[in-house]
Parts: C-alpha cells; structure tokens; sequence
C-alpha cells in the first residue's frame, strides 16, 4: 500500500492510496463521517479495475490530516474488537 498526499490546505485534506480496493476506504469514510469536525468525507475509485483510491476530508475546527488518523484509529480498534468477538 502507497498514501500519497494529493493535496494539503488549510481545511481540506486529500490523499491518494494506492494497492488497496474500496472496502478498506469505505471503513475509514465511516469513520470519518461519525467525526463530528468532519463537514464532508468522500472516497473516490478512478475505475473498478485500478487499485488506487482518492479520500477527501474536509473540517472545521481541527485539521483534517487529525481527523483522518482519529477516524483510522478508530477503525483499527473496531477491527480489533470485530476480530477478537468472531474469534471467540
């Protein structure tokens, strides 16, 4: 997997991810929207075919690169818990 940040401004935020399918992004834009700072997420595949991924954030109030690492924390927590109530 390669993160690629696109483009960095003041209240908008976006990154490119490269080597990982839709599903992981849409955990993370999950996140993201349950993020009250959060004024807009949005996941963009170029083509279904492209393992390459555009997220967007944008926020009020804190950064929007701080509240993508809160909302991939968060999932990598809720991962963990998933994994932990299926193994059991």
């Amino acid at each position: 997997m390669q993160v690629q940040v696109s483009r960095k401004e003041d209240r908008e935020f976006t990154v490119e991810v490269t080597g990982e399918d839709y599903s992981l992004a849409e955990i993370v834009h999950h996140e993201l929207l349950d993020e009250k700072s959060v004024t807009f997420a949005g996941v963009l595949p170029p083509h279904p075919l492209i393992k390459k991924l555009v997220v967007k954030v944008r926020a009020q109030r804190i950064k929007p690169e701080k509240a993508l690492l809160a909302s991939l924390e968060r999932a990598q927590v809720n991962s963990r818990e998933l994994l932990e109530a299926v193994t059991k």
